[in-house]
């Protein structure tokens, strides 16, 4: 556990009352063995310091141990029999096999996936096939559907010519049949009227008229006939032409319908697809819960599982620790904000008495500790390269963090000093024997020593306590 400077200071006090008792204690036996019944003057014992030039270093001293920089541990997702595993113990190297259980069932998912796959493309290739086949008979279609149209358009025209020639040959058919009956009835006027008329000549132009009217009375059935024909010809051409155009729209909306549809099917096709690809993606994840590789350099911590078990959810299978190792150290909240990035830390082990080292700190963490209600938060220190030799995870080590260094100044210790209404003094020494008291300025300080800035100079002596043997302690 991490000393405060308070309780440092406490220590410090405490050895020194310790160290003045004795003095006393001995002084007392002294006088009490070389009693003569004659009384004498107390005796003075000064502890003092002689004003000195160097440096003073503000730190914080802690204990922690050598743990690696990462640690992971990993369960399994699916249940199988081991085929490969990395005992306790054992170092490996980044992106070796941890531990791999039988994956045959999934490669046969896979397998399957593939073929699902590949099965998705083809019916992709068939869909555009067939929606280029719905192209070109739609182009088909419209070519038909224009030659439809125009015949049935050259029909209509055609019917509409017969329908009008037939109306001109009847009308002068019946037109040559009633100029026959004009011609007739004259004659048979000029007959009746002639004096050289005879019964017969009245009979037969009476016989011809009769015949005339008759033939002009078919003329007139056969003109409406031909004309009634060639008029149901010509309508009938308008309802072939009517019936072509509909069924020429209906063959291209038909054409465009199926056009859509396989467009449709290529779009659906392609969505399979998708899916295929993803399931296939899904099957190699899950394959890759068959194996697990390191993330990094480092050694195993526990395995708990053989070859040829069966190993599956519920417990770590394997838990495995980084080589690159840090010093893991826990400080004190009155000291956390005095803590940095990048602050050095001296470093030594139990395992090496004799020797010290160098780190800085590479992460403070932002989480507190609590134990039996002591906060404190845990700071990794990197140590220099050339200790890396030295480390094994789980030694003990003692770490000192500099907070604030100050070169080539005057000090004294720490508890030589005293305050009076805010201001700093000390007892100098004066001749061996009398004391002064001096106003000083000072700076920086730690656990043992303070800067002083003024008031004082090289070589000057302080007093640190004053006792005597009668039992009290002053300053004069």
């Amino acid at each position: 556990m991490e000393m405060t400077k308070n309780e440092k200071t406490e220590k410090r006090i405490k050895k020194h009352f310790i160290s003045v008792f004795l003095l006393i204690m001995s002084a007392a036996l002294l006088i009490a063995s070389g009693l003569s019944g004659c009384s004498k003057s107390p005796m003075t014992q000064i502890e003092s310091f002689t004003v000195a030039r160097g440096d003073i270093v503000e730190s914080i001293t802690s204990t922690g141990s050598v743990d690696a920089s990462q640690s992971k541990n990993y369960s399994l997702t699916q249940s199988a029999e081991v085929l490969e595993i990395i005992d306790k113990g054992k170092e490996f190297s980044k992106g070796d096999i941890l531990i791999r259980i039988d994956d045959s069932k999934i490669k046969l998912y896979i397998s399957q996936a593939e073929a699902n796959l590949k099965l998705a493309e083809k019916s992709i290739e068939l869909a555009k096939i067939n929606y280029q086949a719905a192209l070109d008979a739609n182009h088909v279609a419209v070519q038909l559907v224009q030659s439809n149209n125009d015949l049935a358009e050259t029909a209509v025209s055609n019917a509409f010519k017969a329908m009008e020639d037939a109306n001109i040959l009847a009308d002068a058919s019946v037109s040559a049949a009633n100029n026959a009956v004009e011609s007739s009835r004259q004659y048979l006027d000029k007959i009746n009227s002639s004096p050289f008329s005879t019964d017969v000549l009245k009979a037969q132009a009476e016989s011809s008229l009769s015949a005339a009217e008759n033939s002009y009375e078919q003329a007139k059935e056969s003109a409406r006939a031909q004309s009634d024909s060639a008029e149901g010809a010509y309508n009938q051409s308008l309802a072939n032409q009517s019936v072509t155009y509909w069924s020429g729209i209906n063959s291209l909306e038909t054409a465009k319908n199926q056009i859509k549809l396989m467009n449709k099917n290529i779009e659906q096709a392609e969505i399979q697809y998708e899916l295929s690809k993803i399931n296939l993606d899904l099957v190699r994840l899950d394959s890759d819960k068959f194996a697990i590789r390191a993330p990094f350099d480092g050694i195993v911590a526990n395995a708990n599982f053989s070859e040829g078990e069966t190993a599956g959810p519920g417990v770590a299978a394997i838990s495995i620790l980084s080589r690159t190792l840090v010093i893991k150290s826990d400080i004190n909240e009155m000291d956390i904000a005095k803590c940095s990035i990048g602050q050095e830390a001296e470093l030594t082990f139990d395992a090496y008495p004799d020797r010290s080292f160098k780190g800085r700190i590479v992460e403070i963490s932002p989480l507190p500790k609590n134990i039996a209600g002591i906060i404190s938060y845990e700071i990794k220190v990197e140590p220099e390269k050339e200790v890396l030799e030295y480390l094994r995870y789980g030694l003990s080590a003692n770490l000192t963090i500099i907070i604030s260094s100050v070169k080539d100044v005057l000090y004294i210790p720490l508890q030589s000093v005293y305050t009076e209404n805010g201001k700093s003094y000390v007892d100098r020494l004066i001749g061996g024997s009398k004391t002064e008291k001096v106003e000083i300025t000072t700076g920086n300080y730690n656990y043992d020593y303070i800067e002083v800035k003024s008031g004082l100079s090289e070589g000057d002596v302080v007093v640190i306590s004053i006792s005597n043997l009668s039992g009290s302690n002053n300053r004069s």
